[in-house]
């Protein structure tokens, strides 16, 4: 009998969770909040229409979203971000990503998830 073993890697639950929960705080920011039409929005998060009109809805990113919302500093690294894309600013959207994705562990840690770090994690000191 051959034993086959399930290994998670740490990006898995931020792929499947926290990602998409910050998504839809950035495409709900950039519709309501800065007026962008979905087609725009979708264009600078690198996302389709559908995605965002989900995120809009609530039919996606919506598990972990309200945890993601009550910590300060994540929200000011998203707002910060909302800002750069509404400004065309947003050099290289997938290294925020990493710091959102870093910074939104952390903060879900302090509520008690135990998530492991992934490799960004254990080389860059985010503060």
């Amino acid at each position: 009998m051959v034993k086959i073993m399930s290994i998670s890697l740490p990006c898995e639950f931020s792929v499947k969770e926290l990602l998409p929960a910050i998504r839809s705080i950035i495409a709900v920011k950039l519709v309501k909040e800065k007026g962008m039409p979905i087609y725009r929005a979708s264009n600078l998060m690198g996302i389709t229409p559908a995605a965002v009109a989900n995120y809009m809805t609530k039919k996606r990113g919506v598990a972990i979203r309200d945890l993601i919302e009550s910590d300060e500093r994540v929200m000011s690294l998203i707002n910060d971000l909302v800002d750069k894309l509404a400004a065309n600013n947003a050099d290289n959207l997938s290294s925020y990503y990493c710091i959102l994705c870093s910074e939104g562990k952390r903060a879900l840690k302090k509520k008690g998830f135990d998530i492991p770090t992934c490799m960004y994690e254990t080389t860059t000191i985010v503060r």
